[in-house]
């Protein structure tokens, strides 16, 4: 930081040197009201790229000396004396790496410098930053040299298990991302987007329409993020499979049929009826092709997510006894290739999960090079380290960690914030050519994305910076996001992750397991288990008794989050109340309204009120859980009036489900979580 600062003016211009930057300018103007963007007069050039004293690659940021003053802007750029008008200048570097872009505010301007488009809209959004956490509009003279750590920042959303988002809740989904230097999105898809060549594939399930995804891809596009295609192609499929149309297709001919002796090994879980196209059917082929002539014309994106993961039951029905002749390894790469070649003749290069191809290394070096692996795994302890399997294969890969939403009442912050700063790391130190954070929404899509902002913009932060500070990142995201710096609320959102965290089973929160148990569940039983716990984000191993003291516990642990929760929910609803009152005095550079005043200071970025009712329905849902643990666990306090109690109180939470999904959702297949209500209510 250097001494002195700018006064930003309520109006101005922010002058253009190169026709690509129009939508950095644009960005610009939309948070600077005042503002207009206008074509340089003359060409503006910068002779050297930006170079300052204290630069670091660890810090990001360069400051200028100490002692030493503000940087200079160009003589054709700096205003006349007492003149400030054109303060705001985008300008064309030299040999930037790829997003790179130098900011730079001195007291009588401010300048961008990229040498990409990309590069200068990502200035804009760490400006917007900076402008947003300064006292009106008094802007510290800084200096900024900053370039992501992976060339791909993405986000992975689930649309498949039961839940999609109205077209304005993805388009908010994007514009807030964009914020954040996110600049790939891709939607999880099996049966829920609407084919007119098989009209039955999500017929019932409120699908995304071609008109959906082609406004979405230019919105996307517009802040500068890829809307990557992505469409189940091998497993994953009952939804599909299941259809009568669909059967044959299937490797258990869609009715669970299999001829392979190893069917019987299959672990439980594993066992789905329609799971997996059979790639020993030749009229998967043209059934695949008939859909991706429909669907990939639609994105304006090279790339296409073709899935092919988790195929528990390749070899076991149809495809025996071409996986017996050509082995089970050789019979899914050819899948691939021919997922390939059929992507091509839309212009698309293909990209699929890893965790199938990876059991056959022997195989690697026979995938081609334009293909992308997609290496994936969501435990805090996961082996990082095996990417480079990919890397000395000479494959381009991508880290995948996931949000830890999924399976959860609300996100497994501690695992979700080791995952991810482990696959950053280990992706950083391999070559990785990107970060696809993942959130996923298994059994019915319950978790509410509103739930996933924390990880959402974990994975942003280490996606272009994985040094970042992990350990200051809770009341930094409280601070940017939520536009409050209460050491309380970021206090209050650890706790509540390390609730969360409490699981028996690999990925799936206890206090899940309890909601949706019904009465008679051995999870009652006071059971003595192994179980992974979090203190201060801090994962370990322990035993503990699933009893009623444990339920007693965590219902005080939870009251009091629930408590500082709705303490700011109603002061931030009180201080919109004044700003409404006020709306003259806090106007500068943009509407304040829907904004939280930050003391000393100016507001935050845009509070997300709409956030709150989301996470103190997660925090009543785990309430209820321990309550019920109380009355049915070990220990507990079981009566008529107790049930009734609960029976209630579920009956209550299932109507406010309802309407916070409604509110912001399709209505879906929403019920296919109004199900496991009904089936809990019915036990009690």
């Amino acid at each position: 930081m250097g001494r002195g600062i700018l006064r930003l003016p309520d109006t101005g211009e922010i002058c253009v040197s190169d026709g690509m930057f129009r939508d950095a300018a644009d960005e610009l103007c939309s948070f600077l009201d005042g503002y207009r963007a206008v074509s340089s007069t003359s060409r503006l050039s910068v002779e050297t790229s930006c170079s300052y004293a204290g630069q670091g690659r660890a810090s990001r940021a360069a400051t200028a000396a100490d002692g030493g003053g503000a940087p200079s802007l160009p003589s054709c750029v700096c205003p006349k004396p007492g003149v400030l008008r054109n303060v705001l200048t985008i300008v064309r570097g030299r040999n930037h790496k790829v997003d790179e872009y130098c900011l730079r505010i001195s007291p009588v301007g401010i300048i961008i410098e990229a040498g990409t488009a990309d590069g200068a809209f990502w200035a804009v959004q760490t400006l917007r930053q900076v402008v947003s956490q300064s006292a009106g509009g008094r802007l510290p003279v800084l200096s900024i040299k900053d370039w992501p750590d992976f060339q791909h920042r993405g986000l992975y959303y689930d649309v498949s298990r039961g839940r999609i988002p109205k077209l304005e809740r993805l388009k908010e989904l994007a514009e807030k991302l964009s914020h954040y230097k996110i600049n790939q999105l891709q939607l999880y898809i099996e049966h829920t987007f609407r084919f007119r060549g098989h009209p039955e594939i999500g017929k019932d399930a409120s699908p995304l329409t071609a008109e959906d995804i082609m406004e979405l891809d230019e919105f996307c596009r517009d802040r500068h993020i890829e809307l990557v295609p992505s469409l189940a192609s091998f497993g994953h499929l009952s939804s599909v499979l299941k259809l009568p149309r669909y059967r044959h297709l299937a490797e258990d001919w869609g009715i669970g049929k299999y001829v392979s002796p190893d069917a019987g090994k299959l672990p439980e879980w594993q066992k789905r009826i329609a799971w997996s196209l059979s790639p020993a059917n030749p009229a998967v082929y043209s059934f695949l092709e008939s859909l991706f002539e429909e669907f990939l014309p639609l994105f304006s994106s090279e790339k296409f997510n073709v899935c092919c993961d988790e195929t528990f039951d390749l070899g076991l029905g149809q495809s025996y006894g071409l996986c017996r002749k050509r082995g089970k390894g050789r019979v899914y790469l050819d899948h691939i290739l021919r997922l390939r070649d059929i992507a091509a003749k839309y212009g698309k290069k293909i990209m699929f999960w890893g965790d199938i191809i990876r059991k056959y290394p022997e195989l690697h070096r026979k995938i081609p090079g334009d293909v992308i692996l997609l290496d994936w795994g969501y435990d805090h302890n996961h082996p990082f380290s095996r990417v480079k399997d990919f890397k000395k294969a000479g494959l381009g890969f991508y880290v995948c960690p996931g949000t830890g939403s999924w399976n959860s009442l609300f996100p497994r912050l501690p695992e979700a914030m080791a995952n991810i700063r482990g696959f950053a790391a280990a992706g950083k130190r391999n070559g990785a050519s990107g970060l696809l954070n993942t959130d996923w929404g298994d059994g019915g899509h319950y978790n509410f994305m509103e739930l996933s902002w924390p990880e959402y913009l974990l994975g942003a932060e280490q996606a272009w910076n994985v040094k970042a500070d992990c350990g200051s990142y809770a009341g930094r995201f409280c601070h940017v996001f939520l536009g409050s710096r209460s050491k309380d609320l970021s206090k209050a959102l650890v706790e509540l992750g390390d609730v969360a965290q409490l699981q028996v089973r690999k990925n799936r929160s206890i206090w899940q397991e309890i909601f949706f148990a019904t009465v008679h569940d051995e999870i009652f039983r006071g059971a003595i288990v192994d179980a992974w716990l979090s203190r201060n984000g801090k994962i370990s191993r322990s035993k503990i008794e699933l009893d009623a003291a444990l339920g007693r516990k965590t219902v005080r642990r939870l009251k009091e989050i629930r408590r500082v929760m709705v303490k700011y929910s109603d002061g931030y609803k009180e201080r919109q109340r004044l700003s409404r009152r006020l709306r003259p005095t806090f106007r500068l550079h943009g509407d304040l309204v829907g904004r939280v005043p930050i003391p000393g200071g100016r507001d935050a970025e845009p509070f997300r009120p709409d956030i709150l009712p989301y996470w103190i329905f997660a925090v009543d849902t785990m309430i209820h859980s321990s309550l019920k643990l109380t009355v049915l666990g070990k220990g507990g306090c079981d009566s008529g009036s107790n049930r009734r109690l609960l029976r209630s109180g579920l009956k209550m939470l299932m109507a406010r489900f309802k309407v916070l999904w409604l509110a912001r959702n399709r209505p879906s297949e929403i019920g296919i979580t109004l199900d496991r209500y009904r089936r809990v209510l019915d036990s009690i």
